[in-house]
């Protein structure tokens, strides 16, 4: 196994583990608003509406993670 391995799966997990909590939220939330009365959208969602998608959210997760991991090993190794 490379060294890349075990934080790759562990990103993985937690990336997977994460956007399912925020997407089964998301579709609780529809399913609850399907069966009440329209209701106009939220200020946020209006004002940002990337903000309250939890895919864009977990890609920046994912860039942010993967950054912090290659400046580790940089600063580690100097490659």
């Amino acid at each position: 196994m490379g060294m890349w391995t075990i934080p790759t799966i562990i990103a993985g997990i937690v990336i997977v583990a994460v956007s399912y909590f925020l997407t089964a939220g998301v579709m609780k939330k529809t399913r609850h608003r399907e069966s009440a009365a329209d209701v106009p959208i939220s200020k946020i969602v209006r004002d940002h509406p990337v903000a309250m998608n939890p895919i864009i959210i977990m890609y920046i997760i994912f860039g942010l993670f993967t950054g912090i991991i290659i400046f580790y090993y940089w600063s580690i190794y100097g490659y």
